[in-house]
């Protein structure tokens, strides 16, 4: 017959407690956005430098 015992609720490993952060969520998610703005500018100019690479391409001759 199969065993069909259910384990015991204090099997799995304790959970560690760890202390409350009071701003380091703030400030994480502020760097995410200055690193985003930054990329975003970034390559907006590349992408700009590209279009001008092209156009001067072009009409060069």
């Amino acid at each position: 017959m199969a065993d069909t015992a259910k384990p015991a609720a204090h099997d799995h490993a304790p959970v560690p407690k760890y202390a409350e952060t009071i701003d380091a969520g703030y400030r994480a998610s502020n760097r995410v956005w200055i690193r985003v703005w930054i990329y975003i500018v970034s390559g907006h100019v590349f992408v700009a430098f590209l279009f001008l690479l092209f156009y001067v391409g072009s009409h060069k001759g």
